[in-house]
């Protein structure tokens, strides 16, 4: 144990530890805008739909 408290404080000085958590961040991130992009734009295709089935019945008439 006390080797690996040593190798991670070798590690802490040299910013390596900042970059993965970087990394780690900002891919969670994009999974998150990407999954909450294809929910949103599930919506946005159910709404143009209506709109356009709106719009038909309107002309129809």
């Amino acid at each position: 144990m006390n080797a690996v408290n040593d190798w991670l404080r070798q590690i802490a000085h040299n910013y390596i530890l900042i970059v993965i958590a970087a990394i780690l961040f900002f891919t969670v991130k994009a999974i998150i805008g990407y999954y909450t992009y294809k929910h949103y734009d599930k919506k946005m295709d159910a709404l143009t739909d209506k709109v356009d089935r709106l719009l038909e019945e309107k002309t129809t008439q």
